[in-house]
């Protein structure tokens, strides 16, 4: 009887000791979790209100008021004018997610080349209030940027300017703009549609390439579609084309893509388009007219000390639109939480809905829990293992 006693207390320690091993390996698979946790729970809001050009890093450095910047997520600039050093120093932030710059300006309306290219982390952002010129791949690589908020001064966007911007869905361009540059939203795998602006009368080269889109419609003034523009767009299955004579475009043009190209019954040099990828539909009514995408009306924008200058009351009941701004359009998942669903959004409302920045701790109490754990099962494991031994 005894031997059975011996026995089941051995039994017992042997389980008790599995289960203190089994507590351990927990532990330490998730503590660095709960590290991350702690992390996204005291990311950090920062607020340039001025600065001067060139010197936008400096003024970051005093508003995060000692905040590790990789803590940073959130960078609101409501003032002054960035040139290219600024926009560099916006890069030395390697985990914002969130950049409201439509309270400033850029220099001379253009944002350069490569200004904020492979943000691993930025999920909106809001372009400067003068936009006119997107250099070549200013946001090329933001693989995780799901919203854009353009202005309606803008009239160039350079070659690759949103290449690889693979989770966007739409880029509400203004109608007024006159340039759009080789490969501009190529890759961009969730563009689903895109209304040409009235201006472009070429598709430049892989300017659609690998995109999502289902169907185009082009007026007249579109004269040439380049090489690649289309290729691998495998969703893309309905072009259609209002006018009376086909644009130049070749085999490449649509690579990889069985499209329908739909025109006017006495539609000229169409046949010439028919090829492995791309076959010609004479289906298009006469009372079929292309109808552009409508000009802006640009009013001047408004500043975050304008709108401060308001009656708290005024704001609460009624927002003021800002035309001036054109947002495209994500899931309520995305960013409903962190930017309004609103058509227009001055800086000062921006800044109001960016969290302020939790204070920074070394661990969370998450963090703590496990780490009492962790000790209490490993001194548990070490007595039993201990009296064990003795007896």
């Amino acid at each position: 009887m005894r031997k059975m006693s011996e026995q089941k207390k051995k039994n017992i320690m042997r389980v008790v000791m599995l289960i203190m091993a089994v507590i351990m390996i927990l532990s330490f698979v998730i503590l660095p979790l709960s590290k991350d946790i702690s992390a996204e729970e005291t990311g950090a809001a920062v607020t340039v209100t001025e600065f001067e050009t060139g010197k936008l890093s400096d003024a970051i450095e005093k508003a995060k008021d000692g905040a590790d910047l990789n803590t940073v997520t959130k960078i609101a600039v409501s003032g002054g004018t960035m040139n290219a050093a600024d926009y560099q120093a916006l890069c030395g932030y390697p985990n914002v997610e969130f950049l409201e710059l439509a309270g400033c300006e850029t220099e001379n309306g253009v944002i350069p080349e490569n200004a904020l290219p492979s943000r691993n982390q930025l999920s909106y952002i809001s372009l400067p209030s003068n936009t006119e010129t997107i250099g070549q791949r200013a946001f090329s690589g933001n693989r995780k940027l799901l919203k854009i908020s353009i202005p309606a001064t803008l009239r160039v966007i350079g070659d690759y300017a949103f290449e690889g911007c693979e989770q966007v869905e739409e880029f509400a361009v203004p109608a007024e703009v006159t340039a759009i540059g080789t490969g501009a939203f190529s890759d961009c795998k969730a563009l689903k549609s895109f209304a040409l602006p009235a201006a472009i009368t070429e598709i430049p080269d892989y300017c659609f390439s690998k995109c999502s889109l289902t169907e185009m419609h082009f007026g007249p003034q579109v004269e040439k579609i380049g090489n690649g523009a289309f290729s691998d767009c495998h969703g893309l299955t309905d072009i259609y084309y209002y006018g009376d004579t086909a644009p130049a475009a070749n085999e490449s043009s649509f690579q990889n893509v069985k499209v329908t190209l739909h025109t006017y019954e006495d539609g000229e040099g169409f046949d010439s388009l028919s090829n492995n990828f791309v076959s010609v539909s004479y289906d298009l009514s006469e009372d079929s007219v292309y109808i552009p995408p409508q000009p802006s009306e640009t009013k001047p924008a408004e500043t975050a000390s304008e709108t401060d200058n308001e009656p708290a009351a005024e704001s609460e009941e009624a927002v003021p639109e800002n035309e001036n701004v054109l947002e495209t359009d994500v899931s309520a998942e995305s960013v409903s939480e962190t930017i309004s669903d609103k058509p227009s959004e001055t800086a000062a409302e921006t800044q109001n809905e960016i969290p302020a920045s939790a204070p920074a701790s070394s661990f969370s109490g998450i963090s703590v829990l496990i780490i009492a754990v962790l000790c209490a099962a490993l001194a548990v494991t070490v007595t039993l293992l201990v009296v064990n031994k003795k007896k």
